[in-house]
């Protein structure tokens, strides 16, 4: 709840990172994803992560379709920077089910599992 507050704040590179991501997988085909160099920001993650930024260049046109332009280099809408804001905190509670349904698995200290899954310094 408390990322809800820095929707309007401060972006860093990660953003025209993850907006030029999203334009890569939605323009180009799939041999091309980690080869263009339309932008500085090359496609340098693992598959499953390109195909999730795939699935949400689809969410993201419905929000602003210049966003997954891939000519629009820098490109920071209003509903763009709501879209990318969005799906980090939605992505977050899909991280924290499957956090919780992980831990339930643990015969004992399940609650202790699930804390330390979603308090992960690399995700808060």
């Amino acid at each position: 709840a408390v990322k809800i507050y820095f929707i309007p704040l401060y972006r860093s590179t990660d953003f025209e990172v993850h907006r030029n991501w999203l334009a890569v997988t939605n323009n180009l085909t799939i041999d091309q994803w980690y080869h263009d160099t339309t932008s500085k920001w090359t496609l340098d993650y693992p598959p499953f992560f390109a195909w999730l930024e795939l699935a949400l260049s689809y969410i993201a046109k419905m929000f602003d379709p210049a966003m997954v332009k891939i000519e629009n280099l820098d490109y920071a809408s209003e509903m763009t920077v709501l879209f990318q804001r969005l799906s980090v905190i939605i992505l977050d509670f899909v991280y924290m089910y499957g956090a919780f349904r992980c831990a339930r698995f643990i015969s004992r200290g399940n609650l202790l599992v699930f804390l330390i899954l979603i308090t992960n310094p690399g995700l808060i």
